[in-house]
């Protein structure tokens, strides 16, 4: 079952799943017990520091002020095997920092592959 709910103009869509709870009657010494066990699975948490040269099937990811370092957001982003893994919580744009003398080094390299394209008669 879907659940669609519109909270500050945006649309926002909630999964039910039925459980099915499992009860055991048991007898013991002439005592009732019952046991009710919960399907629950596990769940882990990491940080982008910890996921790095993982592939994840599923990722969730707050791109947020939480975000303090260069390149975090693309690391966070590209531990998933697919897009259709990734659900991103929270966006803002703050979370994508870019390393300036990376951004130098690129535009370098750059240059020196376009002179080279050059002589190379490309």
């Amino acid at each position: 079952m879907e659940l669609r709910l519109q909270p500050e103009q945006q649309s926002l869509i909630l999964k039910v799943v039925r459980v099915t709870l499992v009860t055991r009657f048991l007898n013991i010494n002439g005592v009732l017990y019952t046991q009710t066990q919960y399907p629950l699975g596990n769940a882990f948490a990491l940080t982008i520091h910890k996921t790095q040269s993982l592939s994840l099937d599923n990722i969730a990811i707050a791109l947020d002020s939480s975000i303090f370092s260069a390149g975090q957001a693309y690391t966070g982003l590209s531990r998933a095997k697919e897009m259709s893994g990734v659900h991103i919580s929270h966006l803002d744009r703050s979370a994508f920092i870019v390393d300036q003398n990376a951004v130098k080094e690129y535009k370098r390299l750059q240059e020196i592959w376009q002179h080279n394209e050059v002589r190379l008669g490309r």
